[in-house]
């Protein structure tokens, strides 16, 4: 199967970076690259180098229809959106097909599918499209959020959705005073960059223990210092954490804060609108909680995992720019 990669922009340089877990993801599903294509003319005529050849990307209609089979769009977010865009053109909606096909093997082996299928779980501070996979092969995931609407998400009934989908109940509380749970409800937990936004993360991970089986799995993803907003910053240490935990650290602790104003990444946070709009809704956190009051690290994951008696299955640099660690409940 001969195909065009379509979409030449942040995510495409995050994954193809990566190069030889791509090229496992597509040897697998038997796809040969055979250009790369890009609506933004500013960015057709950049050159690619792919397995040893260099590519100039192109627009997509000076490939003949003949030449490909497939093609694969970059975005997750638009990836409907760009289909239909296509379908209009004249491309068969068949021929039309998303980067996270390809990638589906790969993060099922990464956060080792097999401890959800058919199981209940809960999720904090989601719902996100990183786990669809998962959400699709589980017999349940409730979800978990400090409140009802935050910026990122809003529930408007007392079921826990994911496009439309009923995946289980909402809870909502604190991550690290989830009281509501009882002990052990939950075969496996959840929470994609969530951890970095909780004040006191070893608090919140002995409650992601306690609401989990024996022998039940912690997944959880946080972003990777040096491709996020957060690359100017210190690494987090595993005995501040555990200073914060001692102290017994609220959600309304602002003493990062001088260090982020100082280093955070203003343009590459587009959203934030600016350091002063930042600075405002920063003051604001125990609000909205869109600080990221920790940078952590390969160390200082598997280190809070063990303190909270996890048995470490895998601490691993995802694509895209992100950690995650897996850990049993012993």
């Amino acid at each position: 199967m001969r195909a065009i990669v379509y979409g030449i922009g942040r995510r495409f340089y995050s994954l193809f970076s990566k190069q030889k877990v791509l090229d496992i993801a597509f040897i697998k599903k038997g796809i040969e690259i055979v250009g790369f294509a890009d609506k933004n003319n500013t960015i057709q005529g950049r050159e690619i180098l792919y397995d040893g050849q260099i590519f100039k990307v192109k627009n997509l209609q000076e490939f003949k229809t003949s030449s490909f089979d497939k093609i694969i769009i970059m975005s997750k977010v638009y990836f409907d959106e760009i289909r239909n865009e296509l379908v209009q053109k004249g491309y068969e909606k068949e021929r039309i097909l998303s980067i996270e096909v390809l990638l589906e093997k790969y993060y099922d082996k990464i956060y080792r599918i097999e401890y959800y299928e058919k199981k209940e779980g809960l999720e904090v501070g989601g719902p996100t499209m990183r786990f669809g996979n998962i959400y699709n092969k589980c017999a349940r995931c409730d979800g978990l959020n400090f409140l009802s609407k935050t910026v990122w998400w809003e529930n408007k009934t007392d079921d826990y959705r994911y496009n439309d989908v009923i995946l289980g109940k909402i809870w909502i509380a604190e991550a690290t005073n989830m009281y509501q749970i009882e002990d052990e409800s939950y075969d496996f937990l959840l929470s994609s960059e969530n951890l970095e936004h909780i004040a006191n993360p070893l608090k919140a991970l002995k409650e992601f223990s306690r609401v989990v089986k024996v022998g039940g799995t912690i997944l959880i993803v946080v972003p990777s210092k040096s491709e996020s907003f957060d690359h100017n910053r210190e690494y987090t240490t595993y005995a501040h954490l555990l200073e914060d935990y001692n102290n017994d650290i609220g959600e309304d602790d602002l003493s990062h804060l001088p260090e982020i104003i100082e280093k955070h990444d203003y343009e590459m946070d587009v959203k934030c609108g600016g350091k002063e709009n930042f600075i405002k809704r920063a003051e604001m956190n125990a609000e909205n909680r869109c600080l990221h009051h920790h940078v952590f690290n390969k160390i200082s994951l598997r280190k809070s995992f063990e303190f909270i008696g996890l048995e470490v299955m895998d601490v691993t640099e995802l694509l895209e720019g992100h950690l995650a660690i897996i850990g049993k409940k012993i």
